[in-house]
């Protein structure tokens, strides 16, 4: 039986729209990649060794050359012979490191024995702090717990399926999938702006304009990323992870205020503003958390009203009443 080769490759710093794009290029290794937003991918190449002509390590440094050459990402590699070591082996690279663990092998075991348990797939925060109240917060140890003991702390499906990881077995195979897809807002400013007030402004349409095209699609979104472009083009990127899945444009600018705040570009002239929401998926499947602040529910209610209106009427019709200035250019 042919032995698996699977890495595990996780992009430093890659914005969403070149995110997409690195599926290109892996491709051309194998067919076989699956997406792992919001910055890694997951390789199947047991065939592409004998097509390149390379061991993992070789082919690792092949892949890690071309995402460097072709668009300046640095990339942490961990290859493996089944998606959970390769990926505990990417968990310890940094951005330019290649780790590849050989099967079977006592190196790779005793690497796997002592990751800690929160390593593991599947082991959240919640289950990693009953596990330490009973002294185990290595692999090794959860391996060497009795099957029984386990299903009394973390019931018996979960204990079954992280018994089989903390022994290094792990039958997932790499399922095929493209990088999600994502919604596009840009706004440029007929000259370079200094004022923050007006940069805060332009998010707040940006927002407005993606939670717009997000309900009209029946879509929410679990991830926002800015990006500036500065007079010398170029720019600064900020990607924020949601709670819970969203399509509140006031939900949006408040993720966008956070990540451009922390900047602090007062001095900073800025010629360009681009908002993206990605991880998409359909609202009937979302949930939305209560808040108990009526003025963010009134809002909530107001929304498909307003999208009503300017479905019919155009858009701009109805607006936040901040946004009722000449507003910079669109692309």
């Amino acid at each position: 039986m042919t032995t698996r080769s699977i890495l595990h490759v996780r992009l430093h710093r890659v914005p969403f729209a070149v995110y997409g794009e690195t599926f290109r290029l892996l491709g051309d290794i194998t067919p076989v990649v699956q997406a792992l937003p919001p910055d890694s991918a997951l390789l199947d190449v047991t065939g592409a060794l004998g097509y390149f002509r390379r061991t993992p390590e070789g082919l690792a440094d092949l892949i890690a050359t071309r995402l460097l050459a072709r668009f300046g990402l640095l990339a942490a590699i961990g290859g493996g012979d089944s998606p959970l070591l390769a990926g505990l082996a990417a968990d310890t690279c940094t951005p330019g490191q290649t780790r590849i663990l050989e099967p079977d092998t006592d190196e790779t075991r005793r690497f796997l024995r002592s990751r800690p348990v929160e390593a593991l797939p599947g082991i959240g925060p919640k289950l990693g702090r009953a596990l330490a109240r009973y002294g185990i917060t290595t692999t090794g140890e959860l391996a060497d717990l009795p099957l029984p003991t386990l299903q009394r702390i973390a019931g018996t499906s979960t204990a079954r399926l992280l018994h089989d990881r903390a022994n290094g077995r792990d039958p997932r195979t790499v399922a095929p999938s493209g990088p999600p897809a994502s919604i596009t807002a840009t706004r440029r400013f007929p000259t370079d702006v200094l004022d923050p007030h007006q940069v805060r402004r332009t998010l707040l349409d940006l927002a407005t304009d993606l939670g717009a095209r997000l309900r009209s699609q029946h879509k929410t979104c679990r991830a926002v990323e800015l990006q500036i472009t500065y007079a010398d083009r170029s720019s600064t990127t900020r990607t924020r992870t949601l709670r819970e899945p969203t399509n509140h444009s006031p939900r949006l600018a408040d993720t966008l205020y956070a990540a451009f705040t922390p900047l602090g570009l007062q001095r900073a002239r800025i010629r360009a503003v681009t908002a993206r929401v990605a991880h998409l998926a359909p609202a009937a499947t979302g949930h939305t958390q209560l808040t108990f602040d009526p003025q963010t529910e009134d809002r909530r209610t107001l929304e498909p009203v307003i999208d009503k209106a300017n479905h019919r009427w155009g858009t701009g019709t109805l607006q936040p009443a901040t946004l009722a200035v000449p507003r910079s250019s669109r692309r």
